[in-house]
């Protein structure tokens, strides 16, 4: 029998790094939002004398590193070591390095139905490990303000998106999380600008003004002033984003894809030929 699985994603709304481990990750503040399908799974399970491994295969785009299915099949033999294999295909439709959470939703939808349909267990130390975001996504709330690594709800926010909609742009190029964590690191190397109640404060301020329909433009992320220095271009998109309407713009994550956020009774559409037509844009995709 064939499974079919819709994958979330994610974006940031607003992005607040706080500060650095002993161990060298870092520790945010940030408004998560769901994407409720960004890619397809679909599997079955193996049968036979001669299987003894689990086949992964992706299409649309190339990963070069492990993974992350792997990692998810390998912790739940943990609990359940007799697991049948599987052969699991993964539609993407995200590029790698495109801050969208795309590998933690395929993790998470398939998480969720190991757990659901045959009771595997997964602690959460062991989902947290697989990958920040997949907490998050396998919980299913549409939006959370997130501390540590993303991992913990720091505080429940009200959820506009009922008065809402966008656009998401994904840039030509990738970005390399590590990487910009690192300049990040050289950019803010007098301290980090906000606590997690200063970014909290910060974000309940920009959701007011944004159900008042007022133009916040560009949100706060810690990574932007890092992608401006590579990437220039943003400005581009900025300015497509203010000239298109859009009331509020922002970077998911540590880039590389850009949102607008509108009025729901603003046309998108105007704003998706401009952010389009800066000719930077590989793929444009609704939010929400």
């Amino acid at each position: 029998m064939l499974y079919v699985l819709d994958s979330p994603g994610k974006i940031n709304l607003t992005l607040r790094i706080t500060g650095i481990r002993n161990n060298g990750m870092h520790d945010l503040a940030s408004l998560f939002m769901r994407l409720s399908t960004a890619e397809k799974l679909t599997f079955r399970f193996l049968d036979g004398d001669n299987v003894n491994k689990d086949v992964v295969r992706v299409h649309g785009q190339v990963i070069r590193d492990r993974n992350i299915l792997e990692r998810v099949l390998q912790v739940a033999r943990k609990s359940e070591p007799h697991l049948p294999f599987m052969e699991v295909d993964i539609w993407k439709q995200v590029p790698p390095g495109s801050g969208l959470g795309a590998g933690s939703g395929n993790a998470a939808a398939l998480i969720r139905w190991l757990s659901r349909e045959l009771g595997v267990s997964f602690p959460f130390e062991e989902v947290a490990g697989i990958g920040s975001d997949v907490p998050f996504l396998l919980e299913g709330s549409p939006f959370s303000f997130r501390v540590g690594v993303g991992d913990r709800i720091f505080c429940d926010v009200p959820d506009p998106w009922g008065s809402f909609k966008g656009v998401i742009a994904i840039p030509e190029w990738s970005c390399d999380t590590r990487a910009t964590y690192g300049m990040a690191d050289e950019f803010f190397r007098e301290g980090w600008e906000l606590t997690e109640e200063e970014a909290l404060s910060e974000t309940l301020e920009i959701l007011g003004s944004l159900e008042r329909q007022e133009r916040v433009g560009l949100l706060p992320n810690d990574f932007v002033p890092v992608l401006e220095a590579l990437h220039p271009e943003y400005s581009l998109l900025f300015e497509a984003a203010e000239a298109g309407g859009a009331l509020a713009w922002g970077v998911s994550g540590s880039g590389s894809s850009f949102f607008c956020i509108f009025g729901v009774d603003r046309p998108v559409g105007l704003c998706a030929k401009m952010l389009e037509r800066t000719g930077i844009v590989r793929k444009i995709l609704a939010l929400g």
